[in-house]
């Protein structure tokens, strides 16, 4: 199901549905919006781009997306993580004995992910680039190194907004579908811990990373915590309250 939010087309199925070939089928891209992307969507002119052109697949991730969709627009939607996304796929991965090229992430997290899956049995290639812009990638070379493996699923590990233009650049150049998964190699990896299932289901996952990372991250969710309430309002107003006039 596509719901319009904040400007985005976003498709507020059930989370089974995901891991269902039909909806694997209908993109070659996914993106896993939550507070922080839909910031990069509002500020950075070529994610914006990129996500308007209508070819990903947006699902919803964080609970922040997830409440304003149930308060804007009623929907109750299954929370689509790329958490647990990542989890969901390697299992399928093992089920059906399907090749998977996993990109992005610091080595050392490739090199703990690739041990979990060879106990898995599962075929598998990793790459850690180089730590560049998006603008300096060799999209060619690397197209032809994942077409080389030829994989059945691309895990891009990347971080937002540099994965979800990655794939943005890649969409005609392979053919597995891909979904950016940003922080969820290192969760994993065992490199990182999740917030207790209490604190996801009160939208308070990100005091639970800040606490872990404060030096880090206290900048990044002061910003878009706060622009995303403003978000949330206007689109309140939008959508709600001027429709009652």
């Amino acid at each position: 199901m596509l719901t319009s939010l904040f400007g985005l087309r976003i498709n507020s199925g059930e989370y089974a549905r995901l891991i269902n070939d039909d909806l694997i089928g209908q993109a070659n891209y996914y993106c896993f919006l939550n507070s922080h992307m839909l910031y990069e969507y509002q500020k950075t002119h070529r994610l914006k781009e990129v996500l308007d052109a209508g070819e990903a697949v947006i699902l919803p991730d964080g609970m922040p997306i997830l409440l304003s969709l149930k308060w804007i627009r009623h929907i109750k939607a299954d929370r689509i993580a790329g958490n647990d996304v990542m989890f969901s796929l390697i299992q399928k991965a093992q089920q059906e004995q399907l090749r998977i090229y996993l990109i992005g992430g610091m080595q050392k997290t490739l090199d703990n992910i690739s041990v979990k899956l060879l106990n898995l049995k599962i075929n598998h290639k990793t790459y850690s680039p180089p730590f560049r812009p998006i603008e300096e990638f060799d999209f060619r070379d690397q197209s032809d190194r994942i077409n080389e493996f030829a994989p059945d699923l691309i895990l891009v590990g990347l971080g937002c907004p540099k994965q979800e233009l990655w794939m943005y650049n890649m969409r005609n150049l392979v053919k597995a579908p891909m979904f950016g998964l940003g922080g969820a190699f290192a969760l994993f990896a065992g490199i990182d811990s999740r917030a207790p299932k209490w604190m996801r289901s009160m939208a308070l996952e990100w005091l639970y990373r800040l606490a872990l990372e404060p030096g880090r991250l206290w900048k990044r969710y002061l910003v878009t915590n706060s622009y995303f309430i403003y978000l949330l309002l206007r689109e309140f107003w939008r959508v709600r309250i001027r429709k009652l006039k």
